[in-house]
């Protein structure tokens, strides 16, 4: 009987189904798997992800209006997503989201922005690489210090280098936080990105 005058709690709103087209990848750091395991996440339940270059991986989410949601293999497949074609279609949609960069020049050593605050993303955008290669005497040399910073600089310029490696490290230092990437130098050959060997 007195179920009758208990108050209705609004049920929550159903989420919007997930989109291919919602689909983008990012830059993580190894580490971010190694912290999923240690807090108990199961494997089930972690994000789809593929190695890009030395300690950085591409991480795969859903971009959506207020939020963005990591693509476990249960919500791609709700979004019929295949994993044959994940990365590829991953890449396609944030070169479609990503603004164009500005590139800001210093000592030889460029710093790219994009406004959101996912610059170190770019690496996965073959346009920008494409496009900027001719201007180099020698190979891009890039290195993504935390998620909203890139830098770049020419491998035929040993001053360019070193001001690149510098800054790297000032950026890296800047906060201790999750959005912290990697120091290393990666060189762009044949559209990939591996670890450059010069020291």
């Amino acid at each position: 009987m007195f179920d009758l005058f208990r108050k209705n709690v609004p049920a929550a709103p159903a989420a919007p189904p997930l989109r291919a087209e919602q689909l983008q990848a990012r830059i993580k750091h190894h580490d971010f798997l190694k912290a999923l395991q240690a807090a108990g996440v199961p494997p089930g339940q972690q994000p789809a992800h593929s190695p890009l270059c030395g300690e950085l991986i591409v991480t795969y989410a859903f971009d959506l209006p207020d939020s963005v949601m990591m693509a476990t293999p249960q919500l791609l497949a709700q979004a019929g997503v295949p994993q044959a074609g994940l990365p590829q279609l991953a890449r396609t949609n944030l070169a479609r989201a990503m603004p164009q960069p500005q590139f800001f020049a210093k000592d030889g050593c460029g710093l790219a922005v994009t406004g959101k605050g996912m610059e170190a993303a770019l690496l996965l955008v073959d346009t920008v690489w494409d496009e900027m290669a001719p201007r180099f005497r020698g190979e891009i040399v890039a290195v993504a210090p935390r998620r909203d910073r890139i830098l770049v600089c020419d491998s035929a310029n040993p001053a360019a280098l070193a001001a690149v490696r510098e800054q790297a490290r000032a950026f890296f230092d800047e906060h201790q936080d999750q959005h912290r990437l990697s120091t290393q130098l990666m060189v762009r050959r044949e559209g990939e990105w591996t670890l450059f060997d010069s020291q």
